[in-house]
């Protein structure tokens, strides 16, 4: 049961949340073995009945889309996949799209691409015309041509092809003046923050001022990348990880959690 909840939250916003509240009980724990720590002892069993209102509270999305995730399984191993059942697909066309938008930010052509993940993007898109095409630079280009029928809005790539183009997501739910620097941006950037909100989707943003190309994954923009990264990330992605029995890959997200929590605590050394 664990490890189907850190399974089903790992690489969202809330995972980080969990760990520290793992770890705050691991400290208030051992903390509240000592007898002679009164009021301490005292505040650590009143807040317990708080934190079982805060945590559905808090993480609310993550809850959300796990419950939403597990309705859509079609069987149980899907539960245990590191990766979307067509990422082979998805892993070969990201050259192709780090192509498109190297091109498309070197002409100052905006565009908004998103690639679906395991989380069904139906759901999220309000509009939009069916394509169901061939992943190609050209076709790219031509949708996001200024003023051509298709250019507004943001296309749908599934199992390696353009599923839907001129499509309508949902802005970012967040403050957009915020202090943080991502969230002073325009309509298409905060519909790529929003999208990767509400799901696991990566979205490609092409600014067509600057001329740059940012990522958006999990609510959080990564700005000024290059096509080269955009391929590594996109590869990386929807890279198949070897076959891994149930006890290696436990292993596996324990491993990867600790190492998580040493670069962290080197960074702030």
């Amino acid at each position: 049961m664990i490890f189907i909840v850190v399974k089903l939250l790992q690489n969202t916003r809330g995972f980080n949340m969990i760990r520290g509240l793992v770890i705050a009980f691991v400290v208030f724990g051992m903390l509240s073995l000592f007898q002679n720590l009164t009021a301490f002892n005292w505040v650590v069993s009143n807040a317990t009945p708080v934190l079982l209102i805060m945590i559905p509270v808090v993480f609310a999305p993550e809850i959300r889309r796990s419950i939403d995730r597990v309705g859509g399984l079609r069987n149980i191993k899907e539960i245990f996949l590191s990766t979307p059942k067509d990422s082979e697909l998805m892993y070969d066309v990201a050259e192709t799209l780090s192509d498109a938008c190297m091109r498309l930010a070197a002409r100052n052509h905006g565009a908004l691409i998103v690639l679906e993940y395991f989380d069904d993007l139906d759901k999220e898109i309000t509009a939009g015309v069916p394509v169901d095409a061939t992943v190609t630079v050209q076709l790219l280009l031509q949708i996001f041509y200024p003023n051509t029928p298709l250019h507004d809005g943001a296309v749908i790539i599934r199992n390696g092809r353009i599923y839907m183009a001129s499509c309508v997501m949902p802005l970012s739910s967040k403050n957009s003046l915020e202090k943080n620097p991502e969230r002073h941006v325009g309509l298409r950037h905060r519909a790529a923050l929003g999208v990767s909100e509400e799901t696991d989707c990566l979205a490609i943003v092409v600014s067509e001022e600057r001329g740059s190309i940012s990522l958006c994954r999990n609510g959080v923009m990564k700005r000024d990348i290059t096509a080269e990264q955009l391929s590594e990330i996109i590869k990386e992605a929807y890279a198949q990880p070897p076959q891994l029995s149930f006890v290696e890959s436990v292993k596996q997200i324990i491993g990867n959690w600790g190492n998580s929590i040493n670069k962290k605590d080197g960074n702030k050394k």
